[in-house]
């Protein structure tokens, strides 16, 4: 009984803080930004869903998906580039609020120079990842929305990313569908797995337009392997992400 408190409790928490950055987003960034939204149709109304997306702006792309999703949402978000023990308490807090689960790319760490402030360690990414595990099957059956950008890396980032130009992708990796089979081996939960596409028009002297594009949902079910899902995954993003835009 307890345990259900504290889940419910949790949830409250979570409507309330992603009503706050939805309220919040339509004030702070609307002269840098003009998102729009198509397909949003194919975003079930109520259930597990799990969306797939291109990773094109470090911070944008969560803000455009908060902004034009009429549903709570939990984003997966990459904390490995940080070099302050303050801002790490202060986002680690931001997200335990609005149950955004946490994740260290291990990558990250072999590029890490000894002389420079790094406030995670390696060992601590089996602790993360098995969090993060823990809290999206949760999240996941529990009826929500939980994000994931399977790339791992935006084009434009403030800090190094693997990914040359505003053209680049790179290969999805294929978390999302085992994170779905993990949810779905209750026997009651049936993860709809969403495709999504970002495209950017850029203009200096004028406020960006982003527009997110959403596909028909996708069920493990119905492909005969991993590999068959991750490819159609990763084909209908890079569809949606290329529709009448320059990124």
């Amino acid at each position: 009984m307890r345990i259900i408190k504290i889940s419910r409790a949790r949830t409250a928490l979570s409507q309330v803080i992603w009503l706050v950055m939805r309220a919040g987003s339509q004030v702070l960034f609307r002269r840098k930004l003009i998102p729009h939204a198509e397909g949003l149709e194919h975003l079930p109304s109520a259930g597990p869903v799990l969306i797939v997306a291109r990773h094109f702006h470090f911070f944008y792309d969560g803000y455009v998906l908060v902004r034009t999703i009429p549903r709570r949402l939990h984003t997966i978000v990459a904390l490995d580039w940080l070099q302050s023990r303050a801002l790490r308490l202060l986002i680690e807090f931001a997200c335990a609020l609005a149950d955004w689960p946490i994740i260290l790319r291990s990558e990250q760490f072999r590029k890490h120079k000894e002389d420079k402030p790094w406030v995670y360690r390696h060992i601590e990414a089996r602790r993360y990842l098995r969090q993060l595990i823990q809290a999206a099957i949760r999240i996941l059956r529990s009826g929500a929305i939980l994000v994931m950008f399977p790339e791992g890396y935006p084009n434009i980032d403030p800090h190094p990313t693997p990914k040359p130009d505003l053209d680049a992708y790179l290969p999805f990796q294929p978390g999302f569908i085992k994170l779905a089979e993990l949810v779905e081996r209750d026997g009651k939960t049936c993860v709809a797995i969403i495709p999504a596409g970002f495209t950017y028009t850029l203009d200096p002297d004028k406020p960006w337009h982003a527009t997110v594009r959403f596909g028909p949902p996708l069920f493990r079910s119905d492909f005969a392997s991993t590999e068959q899902l991750l490819q159609a995954v990763e084909e209908r993003v890079h569809a949606l992400s290329n529709i009448g835009s320059a990124w």
